[in-house]
């Protein structure tokens, strides 16, 4: 089962995610892939209220803020396992921006791809992304090309899916 989730920032999506991940595992294996490099205090308490958030829970924690791919070849068995993947906007921005220059294209392919293998490899996975506004006239150039990779990304998510849910005019919305 894969289950994409996608909202504007704190719209509830996490806890949303968190919730389906534990209905899905029936007690199974859970892992919380965590895309977020901690920039500042602010990330740093970003960080600490989604560990809180989970406290308890039975995830173990991988940090895979970059190549979702290399992580998963370190993985043994994923195929009774549950992974929830918190968030695509931390993964699409940290990989726009890192080591690897990757053309728009590219990078969509390459974020896509490692997501459709995770797909593959677990039995369930629940994506968490958000949505921006796509013609917001006070983006920079590099703001617009983060949002229209986002937008491809959020897109091929969507055909990988079972389920998708989307925070449309203030309420959760099953789209599939």
């Amino acid at each position: 089962m894969v289950v994409l989730i996608i909202g504007v920032p704190d719209s509830g999506k996490s806890q949303m995610a968190e919730d389906r991940a534990m209905e899905l595992s029936q007690g199974e294996k859970k892992y919380y892939i965590a895309t977020m490099i901690p920039f500042g205090e602010e990330g740093k308490r970003r960080i600490q209220k989604h560990r809180a958030m989970r406290e308890g829970k039975g995830f173990e924690t991988i940090e895979c803020p970059v190549n979702l791919g290399k992580m998963l070849s370190g993985i043994n068995d994923l195929s009774e396992a549950t992974c929830l993947v918190e968030c695509m906007s931390n993964l699409v921005g940290n990989e726009m921006h890192g080591d690897v220059k990757y053309g728009e294209n590219e990078l969509v392919e390459h974020i896509a791809g490692d997501m459709s293998r995770l797909c593959e490899a677990a039995r369930n996975v629940v994506i968490v992304s958000n949505s921006f506004a796509k013609d917001d006239e006070g983006y920079d150039e590099d703001t617009r090309n983060y949002v229209r990779a986002m937008d491809l990304v959020n897109g091929r998510l969507k055909k990988l899916s079972d389920e998708t849910y989307e925070f449309v005019d203030g309420n959760w919305t099953r789209t599939k």
